[in-house]
C-alpha cells in the first residue's frame, strides 16, 4: 500500500514540475522578442545602405553592392569622437547563401 501511496505522490510532482516549466517558458518566451529595426534604407546606383542600432550606443551600416554581391557591415569604434568607421564584416552573398542551403 505504502509503495503505490509513494507512486501516486511522485507522478502528481512530476505532472506538476512539467506543467510549471511548461508555463513559465510559455511566459518566458513571450517576452523575448527580438527584432531588428531599420533605421533607414536606400538604394540607387546598384547600392543599397541600412542603418540599424548595435544596441551600445552607435548604429551599423549595411551595405549591399550588386556588382560584387557582397554585403559589408561597417561600425563607428568610437561613436562620441566619430573618430572613423571599420569593416565589422563583409560577405560574398552566393556563397553565403550557398553555406546556409548546404
Amino acid at each position: 500500500m505504502m509503495n503505490e501511496q509513494q507512486t501516486t505522490i511522485g507522478n502528481v510532482t512530476l505532472w506538476a514540475t512539467a506543467f510549471f516549466i511548461t508555463a513559465l517558458v510559455l511566459v518566458m518566451s513571450g517576452r523575448h522578442t527580438p527584432r531588428a529595426n531599420a533605421e533607414g534604407v536606400n538604394s540607387a546606383n546598384g547600392f543599397t545602405l541600412l542603418t540599424t542600432k548595435n544596441g551600445q550606443g552607435s548604429e551599423l551600416l549595411y551595405l549591399i553592392d550588386d556588382e560584387t554581391s557582397m554585403l559589408i557591415v561597417y561600425s563607428i569604434s568610437n561613436p562620441q569622437l566619430n573618430a572613423k568607421m571599420e569593416i565589422s564584416a563583409a560577405w560574398y552573398l552566393p556563397s553565403m547563401f550557398n553555406t546556409a542551403l548546404n
